[in-house]
């Protein structure tokens, strides 16, 4: 069951519910384009504020044309978000998820490290950047 304004109201009319107070609609509402998503927009903003040097959507292979979500290129490090959680993910797919091993190895093969992250794990990429800040690559 949806429970929405309108089946509020109708509820409360048919005295199956007291009272609700529905708050009105804010006037600013910002809304997050669906293609970026809560999660994607949580890794920007702990990449921001690192004040790390970072580039989205680097293309590191021509022939391919892979791109990282994200890099760090003077650590040579990429950073993903695993969109498997979504309808229309290519990443659960026999061919997508053997695409992005293809990228992985690649890019491994290529002296890229790699953080990976879903909506299951997203939240340690605070975490694993502050260690990153106080560990140094070579």
């Amino acid at each position: 069951m949806n429970w929405n304004k309108e089946l509020l109201k109708k509820l409360e009319k048919e005295g199956k519910i007291k009272s609700v107070t529905i708050p009105p609609d804010a006037k600013n509402k910002i809304k997050i384009p669906k293609e970026i998503g809560k999660y994607k927009l949580h890794i920007i903003a702990v990449l921001e504020r690192s004040e790390l040097p970072f580039v989205s959507e680097l293309k590191f292979d021509e022939v391919r044309d892979f791109r990282f979500d994200w890099a760090i290129p003077e650590l040579n490090l990429a950073i993903e978000y695993e969109g498997i959680f979504s309808d229309k993910s290519g990443h659960t797919t026999l061919s997508g998820y053997k695409k992005d091993c293809e990228k992985y190895n690649l890019a491994t093969l290529r002296g890229w490290r790699m953080l990976r992250y879903t909506a299951a794990n997203y939240l340690d990429i605070e975490e694993d950047i502050k260690n990153l800040k106080n560990f140094q690559f070579k």
